[in-house]
């Protein structure tokens, strides 16, 4: 390091060394490290050099989620130049190892775009890495040292230990990595620190432990400073040290997901112990707030009467609660959650002997102090909703139970108790069930299965998929992040390397576009959302965090990944999503759009306009810069991509979708992998196998392939547990065939007893006599079932979503087949027995219905045969009958030209007879007239 100065008697001198460093750097960069392990100092430092300095100096403090440096310092100035800046904040920063190595890296870039004095604050840990990390920078700098005299370290340890014990204060990393700069600074010194601060400091180091899950680590620091507090009869803070033991046992416990009653013990004891000694201290106050503790640990000891006890105690001692001085409105809602949780200790009393109505009057009791609490977390309702839901159950009261249990698990997050969250899918699971309700009921029991996986109450998952691990969040560790970490069973099993490589192609610039293809069951969803996504998430790409958007239903694809994206618009289209991908870029974000079961897709769409247009919106995105894109599908589909080549040119493929540097194969496991994962999930929950029974297990597994099926893995590990098979002697009772026999009957029972028969006929149907699985329609399965066969969807449905049955998007039909070959012989022989009646009674219908087939058809030959000649019959009469019509018009018109012409002869005979007349009485008159 370059002019490193350190000081030898006060600050004084490194403040004059800052002053001189500025005046002389004016106009080209210089890289100052202020050395200062402690915030308050830097504080005063910093404000003594505003105050002295002749030069303005500019400040900016870095925020903890930054990813470049040189970005932040450039974004914060613009366009401004300053004749001096100061940095604080490095030593909170995230991922500072990248951060520095970035910064080393473009070192150059920092000389020529800032041409002034840069200090930093630093403290001890900065500097190593800095030294390690960014070698380059350090020979750039030179480093300035800042420190407290030794009363102010004294005084420093004194007061945080002091505050931690009385507020019940968590204290931050950086107040612990003062703590421990402060007491290296006095033992440096050759100062000796008091058995007082050591006994606070070794609580404080224990809490510690305790936030990051340390707890072997945590109970060692806090027997330690127990043994002080002990001997020196501070009652108070020995009280306090037997509730954080007892905290320990009591995560212990919740940790190992088992009934480890010995650890429960362990916390119960302590707990009561504190408790003697606040009230032998006289503080209720301290009784109050840790009491309804004690009463959770005996609900995990089944201890009914003592924790009946415990209630009305503490009911008692809330009559007495105007002697506590409560000062805020979150004391007061504190100290109404816990009364009201007392309510609910009484109920679950009342549950236990059976007294239903007593119980649920109590829960009431307790909902209706929780409402009244202003701004309460919807989960903490989830307990006593649960509990009434269970009065409500026992008093036959069955709708209003399922009404109840539907509000409990929507206000509940596993997160904060995946214990109670599991309780709740499992009544309403049950009461679904028994409502007939099956397929709701097998959708919850699914969740409940991938919760105890998450959670790690559960070895196996069955045929679900896997999720990302996740810790529970209390509020005593708040300093556990939630963000899912890769499943463990991916991390066993050798399948880290897949998702560290995918990582890559990811992070790297060669890979814009990735395929991921293997065969059905082989754990490519499971690798996507337990694997990369997680490790996606943990930590930035470079500069950048990634942004992974996982897409299974393509449907309606545009519209869902603009929700994913979340996208502030109502009307989502391609050109919203494009621009969000591009906003995306600006906001340093590294967008990953994953394609899952992508093979789906074809059979969504089967107008090839509309595949293009997801085409075009895929060859646009890979143009964006910062937009990756996975695609997932099963091999057997690979060539649909083809399509792609034809209607678009992706010049990031060179048209060349199925290169195998774009292709990723993921395949079964090798039977050393298969055994590290039996071994690593059954350690988590204490479910320890014979190595004799791993052995001969993994052997079954792989078969004459030799390698072994995650999904078979999962359903035969599943049985595992739920039988409690732990030796190779109880194995070979069972054996794999059985336990696969036991998968199957277990998801028949799941579609519900009338529907047994068709879940067995449809899994026969499914097979053949050359144990084969042939691949049959909707249509073809009820052409082969008995007639009135009833919910072959629902059947089919959970068949599905259970694994057993793949559904296989096709057109102009969807198809199912079985999951598996060796399935076909277990249902074969399974099945056969069962069905030999329904079976004989099926093919007897089928002949039945075949003879009534030809019957119906012979007579409707001859109904069409005699409407044929009735109809020939009819058409010869009409033919008559128009004839004679003819015939009748004709006569008809000569009868009509006869009149007419004999009308006319008569008329003209008149007219010739009038004539006549007149001219005969004419000739008479002229007779006369001659005559005369």
């Amino acid at each position: 390091m370059n002019n490193q100065e350190i000081p030898t008697d006060n600050n004084d001198n490194s403040l004059q060394t800052i002053l001189r460093a500025i005046r002389l750097s004016q106009g080209q960069l210089s890289l100052i490290f202020l050395r200062c392990n402690y915030a308050k100092l830097r504080q005063q430092i910093a404000a003594q050099l505003k105050e002295v300095s002749s030069i303005p100096i500019q400040e900016i403090t870095l925020s903890e989620s930054i990813k470049s440096l040189y970005n932040q310092i450039s974004q914060e100035l613009g366009n401004e130049q300053p004749q001096a800046l100061i940095i604080s904040g490095l030593d909170s920063v995230k991922n500072i190892d990248s951060i520095l190595s970035l910064s080393n890296q473009i070192r150059e870039e920092f000389r020529k775009n800032f041409p002034f004095p840069i200090l930093i604050w630093i403290d001890d840990q900065i500097l190593k890495k800095i030294i390690r990390v960014a070698p380059d920078l350090e020979n750039w700098g030179s480093i300035i040292d800042f420190e407290n005299d030794t009363d102010d370290l004294i005084d420093f340890l004194q007061e945080t230990t002091a505050e931690i014990f009385t507020n019940d204060v968590i204290p931050s990393p950086q107040v612990y990595k003062e703590i421990e700069s402060a007491s290296q600074d006095l033992q440096n010194r050759g100062e000796d620190i008091t058995p007082e601060i050591q006994a606070g400091l070794e609580f404080a180091f224990g809490l510690r432990e305790y936030q990051q899950d340390h707890l072997d680590d945590a109970l060692i620091y806090y027997q330690r400073s127990l043994e002080f507090w002990q001997t020196h009869n501070n009652l108070e803070r020995h009280g306090i040290l037997l509730v954080k033991i007892s905290l320990v046992y009591t995560r212990k416990a919740e940790i190992s997901n088992t009934e480890n009653q010995e650890t429960w013990q362990n916390a119960r004891d302590n707990l009561q112990q504190a408790l003697g000694i606040f009230e032998q201290a006289e503080r209720l106050d301290l009784v109050i707030e840790y009491i309804n503790r004690l009463g959770e640990i005996l609900r995990h000891l089944k201890a009914w009467n003592d924790l009946e006890s415990l209630a009305k105690k503490s009911l008692k001692l809330y009559e007495n609660i105007s002697s506590i001085n409560v000062v805020t409105i979150h004391e007061l809602s504190l100290q109404q959650i816990r009364l009201g949780r007392n309510y609910g200790f009484l109920a679950e009393v009342a549950f236990k002997n059976q007294e239903w109505e007593r119980g649920k009057q109590y829960i009431q009791q307790a909902l209706n102090i929780l409402m009244n609490i202003p701004n309460l977390p919807s989960q903490e309702y989830g307990l006593y909703r649960l509990f009434l839901a269970l009065s409500q159950i026992f008093l036959g009261e069955i709708s209003a139970a399922i009404k109840t249990l539907e509000t409990a698990r929507n206000e509940s997050h596993p997160q904060y108790n995946p214990k109670l969250y599991i309780d709740i899918l499992e009544q309403l699971n049950l009461l679904y069930f028994q409502e007939k309700q099956y397929l709701k009921a097998f959708e919850i029991k699914q969740k409940r299965l991938q919760i105890k996986q998450q959670y790690g109450f559960t070895a196996f998952i069955g045929a679900s998929y896997l999720n990302p691990q996740r810790k529970v969040i209390k509020s005593e560790n708040s300093d556990i992040e939630n963000i899912g970490t890769i499943a463990q069973e991916i991390s066993a099993s050798g399948r880290e390397q897949d998702v560290k490589r995918l990582r890559g192609r990811i992070a790297g610039n060669e890979h814009k576009l990735t395929v991921i293809h293997g065969q059905s069951g082989v754990g490519k969803s499971s690798i996507l959302q337990g694997g990369l996504i997680p490790a996606l998430q943990q930590e930035p790409i470079g500069e950048r965090d990634a942004l992974p958007i996982l897409l299974r239903v393509y449907t309606n694809w545009v519209e869902n990944l603009g929700q994913n994206l979340k996208i502030e618009t109502n009307e989502y289209s391609r050109d919203t999503i494009i621009q969000q991908l591009r906003k995306n870029e600006t906001r340093n974000l590294l967008t990953v759009l994953i394609f899952d079961q992508f093979e789906e897709f074809f059979f969504v769409y089967t107008d090839q306009k509309q595949r293009r247009q997801f085409y075009d919106f895929l060859r646009i995105c890979l143009d964006i810069p910062f937009v990756k894109i996975v695609l997932s599908l099963r091999e057997d589909y690979l060539h649909y991509l083809l399509e792609l080549d034809r209607l678009v040119n992706l010049t990031v493929t060179n048209n060349n979708i199925l290169d195998k540097n774009i292709r990723y194969y993921l395949g079964n496991f090798s039977p050393a992998d298969a055994k590290a994962v039996i071994k690593s999930l059954t350690a988590k929950i204490n479910f320890y196998l014979q190595p004799e029974l791993i052995d001969e297990l993994v052997k079954d597994l792989a078969g004459d392939i030799g390698e072994v099926r995650p999904i078979e893995l999962q359903i035969v590990g599943t049985q595992l547990q739920s039988e409690q098979i732990k030796t190779l002697e109880k194995y070979q009772e069972f054996g794999k065939e059985k336990l696969v026999e036991k998968f199957l009957e277990d998801v028949i029972k799941d579609c519900g007893a009338e529907n047994e028969q068709t879940a067995r006929l449809v899994l026969y149907l499914l097979t053949d006599e050359n144990g084969t699985r042939p691949l049959k329609t909707r249509a073809e399965l009820v052409e082969q079932l008995a007639a009135g066969i009833k919910n072959l969807d629902l059947v089919l449905n959970i068949f599905v979503a259970s694994g057993l049955v793949l559904l296989l998007p096709e057109s102009p039909a969807d198809r199912y087949q079985l999951v598996h070959d060796y399935l076909v012989e277990f249902i074969r022989q399974q099945q056969e027995p069962k069905l030999k009646e329904v079976l004989e009674e099926l093919e007897r219908e089928r002949k039945q219905r075949k003879l009534a087939e030809e019957e119906l058809q012979q007579a409707l030959e001859r109904e069409l045969k005699r409407e044929k000649k009735q109809r020939q019959q009819a058409e010869e009469e009409l033919k008559k009958a128009e004839e004679a019509k003819r015939i009748l018009a004709e006569a008809n018109k000569k009868a009509t030209q006869r009149i007419r012409i004999g009308s006319g002869v008569l008329f003209i005979a008149i007219v010739l007879v009038g004539i006549a007349t007149v001219l005969v009485i004419q000739t008479y008159h002229v007779r006369n007239i001659i005559y005369l």
